[in-house]
């Protein structure tokens, strides 16, 4: 049976946008970044996005199974030095749907990944999410994305 995603929480609004970097060669991996905690282990620090990283990252390995829950994984590494910086959640577990997450599926670990706070049009204050919905607060259509100045206003 098919599950679909739960919508992300309104709380996830006024978190930071962050630009992630690879720690091992500084390739740019997303522009659309969050700090995040792992579901499973709130101890577990990461970063992750809601937007594929296209031409930055690509799957590695098989698909498998995580320690701390039913999802299912599979690893990234980055196209610019192939070291593993992450993994994307190919199938989340019940338990991890139904609870309060930010409804990203490409998670990078800490350790792998820099991250840092872009600023807002104005450049006067942080961008947050929230920010990433139009004024109607309905998401930009996928397809007005495909310019990368575009893509950093859109929101899936």
């Amino acid at each position: 049976m098919k599950m679909a995603r739960k919508e992300a929480h309104s709380s996830f609004l006024k978190n930071s946008v962050m630009e992630l970097e690879c720690r091992y060669c500084s390739n740019s991996l997303s522009a659309r970044g969050m700090k995040a905690i792992l579901l499973a282990d709130v101890n577990v620090q990461l970063y992750s996005t809601d937007f594929p990283p296209k031409g930055s990252v690509g799957v590695v390995d098989d698909i498998r199974s995580t320690d701390k829950c039913g999802c299912l994984i599979k690893d990234t590494a980055c196209y610019g030095c192939g070291n593993i910086v992450g993994y994307n959640v190919s199938q989340p577990c019940r338990p991890c749907l139904e609870s309060c997450n930010n409804g990203h599926f490409w998670m990078f670990y800490s350790s792998a990944v820099m991250g840092y706070q872009r600023l807002n049009k104005a450049a006067d204050d942080a961008l947050v999410w929230g920010d990433l919905l139009d004024k109607k607060a309905r998401p930009i259509l996928e397809t007005e994305c495909a310019k990368t100045d575009v893509l950093d206003e859109c929101c899936r």
